[in-house]
C-alpha cells in the first residue's frame, strides 16, 4: 500500500517530534542527565530510571516511525533501493534500544547497542547518497541530501581532529538526521497542499 504525500510527512514529523518529546521528559525526569553533556543512550542506560519508558519511545517507537517514514518516502520517489536503505536506517535506530552499560562499555548489549546506531547511520548515508545522484529526483532533493552528507561527515572527521568532544559530536548528528527528516517532511506536506490547491 502507497501512503500519501502529506501523510508520510506527518509520520516524519511524527518521528522527529516524539523524539525531541521524550529527550526533553525524560531527560528532565534523570537528575543525573544533563542535556547538554551526556550521550542521549544515557537516558536508556541500564539502570537508569525510566529507561525501559524512554527506550520504547525515544528509540523503538520513533524508530518504527522512521522504517514507515523511509520505507514510504523511497516509494513515492520510485526507488526501490532508497525505500530498503531508509527503512533500514528506521530499524537500526529502534535497535538501539538495547540498553547500553554506561559501565561496562565493551559488554555485550553495550556492542550490540553500537552495532545498531553504527549500521543505522550507514544504511542511511548510503540513502542519502542514493538520492543526491538521482537525477531523476528533482535538484532541491539531490541538493539536500549531499549538503546533509557533507556536514555529516565534517562533523565526525571534527572529533576525529580533536576539534570537539564525541558528545558534541552526538548531538550534531541527531540534529543533521532529524533536521533532513524535517525538512523532507515539511517538503512533502507542502507538496500536498499545493497540489490540492491547483
Amino acid at each position: 500500500m502507497k501512503l500519501r504525500e502529506n501523510t508520510v510527512g506527518v509520520i516524519g514529523l511524527s518521528s522527529v517530534i516524539l523524539f525531541l518529546a521524550s529527550l526533553l521528559i525524560f531527560g528532565v525526569a534523570n537528575n543525573e542527565f544533563n542535556l547538554k553533556d551526556d550521550y542521549v543512550s544515557k537516558l536508556g542506560a541500564r539502570g537508569e530510571p525510566n529507561a525501559l519508558f524512554f527506550n520504547l519511545s525515544g528509540f523503538v517507537t520513533v524508530g518504527l516511525l522512521l522504517f514507515v517514514f523511509g520505507l514510504s518516502y523511497g516509494r513515492l520517489q520510485r526507488d526501490n533501493l532508497l525505500s530498503v536503505l531508509l527503512s533500514l536506517f528506521g530499524l537500526g535506530f529502534a535497535f538501539t534500544a538495547i540498553p547500553i552499560d554506561m559501565q561496562v562499555s565493551n559488554s555485550t548489549i553495550s556492542k550490540a547497542h553500537i552495532v545498531a546506531i553504527c549500521l543505522g547511520l550507514a544504511f542511511w548515508l548510503f540513502g542519502l547518497s542514493r538520492l543526491g545522484y538521482n537525477q531523476q529526483l528533482t535538484k532541491r532533493i539531490r541538493d539536500r541530501a549531499n549538503l546533509t552528507a557533507i556536514i555529516l561527515v565534517v562533523s565526525i572527521i571534527g572529533f576525529a581532529m580533536g576539534l570537539w568532544s564525541m558528545p558534541v559530536t552526538h548531538r550534531l548528528v541527531f540534529g543533521i538526521v532529524f533536521s533532513w527528516t524535517t525538512l523532507s517532511s515539511f517538503e512533502l506536506i507542502y507538496k500536498r497542499r499545493g497540489n490540492e490547491t491547483n
